[in-house]
C-alpha cells in the first residue's frame, strides 16, 4: 500500500452520484472511500497500477489516459463501493460505551432487512461499473503498461475474476443426476408399509 493514501474521488461527486445526503460530514465517509480503494480497486487494478495512480493523484501529475480511466470508469465504481461500505456505519455509531443507532425525531429509522437491501443495491451497481472497468482495461491494455506489465514485488497482480457472484449452480446434469440417485436411494431405504416421509401407510 502507498505510504500516503489519497482520496480518489471528490466529496461533491460522491454525494452527487449516490444517495448520501449533502449534510453528511466528509470525515464520516472518507474511511469507506479508502476501504473501497484498497480492498476492491487494488485487487482488480493490481498493486503496480494502483500505486501509480495514487502517486500521480498525490503529486498532481495525472496523465491524460489515467485521468480518463479515473473519471469515466474508476469514479463511478468507487463511489458505489464506498456507499456499500458506508451504509452500516452511517446507521450505527460506535461511542465510548456502546454502539448506538443514529436517528432523529423527524425521520423514521430503517430496519436491518432494509439496510441489507440498500447494501445489495449499492453493490450490484458497483459490480456493474467494475465489470465495465475490467472490460475497458482489457481492450486498452496497451495504454496502461503498469496494469499489463505488473510487478509482483509491488503486491497483488490484477484480478481477472468476475466481480459477480451468481450463487451455487444447481441445474447442471451432474447435480440433477446425483439428486435423482439420492432420492431413489432414500426411497429404497424406507421400510415396507411406510411412505416416503416415514409415516405408516394406513391402506
Amino acid at each position: 500500500m502507498p505510504a500516503y493514501q489519497a482520496i480518489w474521488v471528490s466529496e461533491e461527486r460522491l454525494k452527487a452520484a449516490t444517495a448520501i445526503h449533502a449534510s453528511v460530514s466528509p470525515t464520516d465517509i472518507q474511511p469507506f472511500v479508502i476501504q473501497a480503494q484498497t480492498l476492491i480497486l487494488q485487487e482488480f487494478l493490481g498493486s503496480t497500477f494502483f500505486k501509480q495512480l495514487n502517486d500521480q493523484i498525490v503529486n498532481g501529475t495525472v496523465t491524460t489516459v489515467n485521468r480518463t480511466i479515473l473519471d469515466d470508469y474508476i469514479g463511478p465504481c468507487l463511489v458505489n463501493y464506498a456507499l456499500y461500505f458506508a451504509l452500516p456505519n452511517l446507521t450505527f455509531k460506535i461511542y465510548q460505551k456502546s454502539v448506538l443507532k443514529s436517528g432523529s425525531e423527524s425521520s423514521q429509522q430503517i430496519g436491518l432487512d432494509e439496510l441489507k437491501f440498500l447494501q445489495a443495491q449499492a453493490k450490484d451497481v458497483a459490480d456493474n461499473y467494475l465489470k465495465q472497468l475490467q472490460t475497458y482495461l482489457k481492450n486498452n491494455s496497451s495504454l496502461y503498461p503498469a496494469y499489463a506489465n505488473y510487478v509482483l514485488a509491488d503486491g497483488v497482480a490484477p484480478s481477472k475474476k468476475s466481480p459477480y457472484f451468481c450463487g451455487i449452480q444447481t441445474s447442471s446434469k451432474y447435480f440433477n443426476k446425483n439428486r435423482s440417485k439420492n432420492i431413489r436411494r432414500a426411497i429404497g431405504s424406507q421400510e415396507v408399509g411406510k411412505d416416503f416421509c416415514g409415516c405408516e401407510d394406513n391402506k
